[in-house]
């Protein structure tokens, strides 16, 4: 019952977000300056694809900042170097009703960002919550054929069960470069 009541705060919660009028725009990848991410921190080889496609973005000037999301239980250990890298903790950083606290996702929020990237997907509350907290221009996710976050974001890559998330970033990058300037 507790869980179908936070189910419930949280599905609301997202409804009352979704009814935010914004500005949407897409651009080719060379004229983005800033680029946010929302992932999860759980494994060293996804934190290095991410690290380095923020390096590569980096070399490319563009700004990229990280909402990381730790999972409950999860410990890291592994260097999360990035200076632009917001954390928020499952279980410390997040209300009785699951949302994360203004405080751990304020800085992150504060940026407006050209891009905005969801590497965690299956229609989870903490990333859709980022997002649409999130001003950005373009929102993109990775989604299977039975999830519909098209209320949330703007670009849907389409693909049939988990995707790697070094593929995802380069398909990202190859729809972007795409983009007639």
């Amino acid at each position: 019952m507790l869980s179908y009541l936070k189910s419930f705060r949280q599905r609301r919660i997202i409804r009352n977000l979704k009814s935010n009028v914004r500005s949407k725009k897409i651009d080719n990848l060379s004229d983005l300056k800033t680029i946010g991410v929302i992932c999860s921190l759980d494994t060293e080889p996804n934190w290095n694809i991410l690290y380095h496609f923020a390096k590569v973005m980096e070399e490319q000037g563009k700004q990229v900042s990280f909402m990381a999301l730790v999972p409950q239980g999860q410990e890291i250990n592994f260097v999360v170097t990035h200076p632009s890298a917001f954390l928020c903790r499952e279980k410390e950083d997040f209300n009785f009703w699951g949302m994360p606290s203004e405080s751990s996702i304020a800085q992150f929020i504060a940026h407006h960002f050209d891009l905005l990237i969801d590497t965690i997907g299956d229609s989870n509350f903490f990333s859709q919550y980022v997002a649409l907290r999130c001003n950005a221009n373009l929102k993109v996710v990775y989604a299977t054929p039975t999830e519909d976050p098209s209320e949330v974001f703007d670009l849907i890559i389409r693909g049939d069960g988990r995707v790697e998330l070094k593929d995802y970033f380069n398909n990202v990058v190859k729809y972007l470069t795409m983009i007639r300037k």
